[in-house]
């Protein structure tokens, strides 16, 4: 996630689930937060993009591999238009995380996009409710 650790070269797969260290760190504080890493949940993964042309065909490809997904167009002083993707019932590991990260992050290369990161929600079992 984010250029500069590309270029430079500062990011690295890190076990169990050879994610990077970055998303390995944030799986640790979901699952120190009382998730369940291989529960079923709903998660989301994000990319940018500072033109339509872009995104369209993001979505093009993403839609051609059947992966659910949302385009949000620029509003409210945020200039960008965004690609959510979705996952719904969904464990995170031990190969989901890791594959849909590394969709995000080629579909944004490919197509001028920024993949900005992911967000694994909670269960109701996990919130106590």
């Amino acid at each position: 996630m984010g250029f500069l650790s590309k270029v430079f070269g500062g990011r690295k797969r890190v076990e169990p689930y050879d994610l990077w260290s970055e998303d390995q760190e944030q799986l640790a504080a979901l699952e120190s937060r009382g998730g369940v890493l291989t529960a079923p949940r709903e998660s989301e993964f994000f990319v940018a993009f500072r033109s339509e042309p872009g995104l369209r065909a993001a979505a093009d490809e993403l839609r051609a591999m059947r992966v659910i997904h949302e385009v949000v167009e620029p509003s409210h002083d945020i200039p960008e238009w965004m690609l959510f993707v979705r996952a719904y019932r969904t464990p995170l590991v031990p190969d989901f995380l890791r594959e849909t990260i590394d969709v995000c992050e080629r579909i944004a290369d490919k197509h001028g996009g920024d993949y900005e990161g992911w967000a694994g929600l909670l269960t109701d079992e996990e919130k106590g409710l």
